[in-house]
């Protein structure tokens, strides 16, 4: 089964669940990932507080994110990914 028939987590990317007719990318956090996030000091409990700390956050802090955390990019266009590259690029 492709990886496009699962659900996957917002920040490792990894396989959730099977659903082959509606799978979504990188719209749920798994649980090793929150306790990523939670270890790096943010207190992110779900994708929402995910992409708003991502508007907010500095290159340096983004570059922490990706590094000091189980973080893939999808194969899949999403915004959360779409948010890393940007953010990265532009901050000052």
């Amino acid at each position: 089964m492709a990886h496009g028939d699962y659900n996957c987590c917002a920040v490792c990317d990894n396989k959730l669940d099977y659903n082959a007719y509606d799978a979504r990318t990188k719209e749920e956090i798994c649980p090793s990932c929150l306790k990523e996030l939670r270890d790096l000091g943010l207190n992110i409990l779900d994708v929402t507080e995910l992409i708003n700390w991502l508007k907010t956050a500095d290159e340096k802090d983004i570059q922490r994110f990706t590094k000091k955390t189980s973080y893939s990019k999808c194969f899949y266009g999403n915004e959360i990914d779409e948010l890393i590259e940007q953010r990265a690029k532009n901050s000052p």
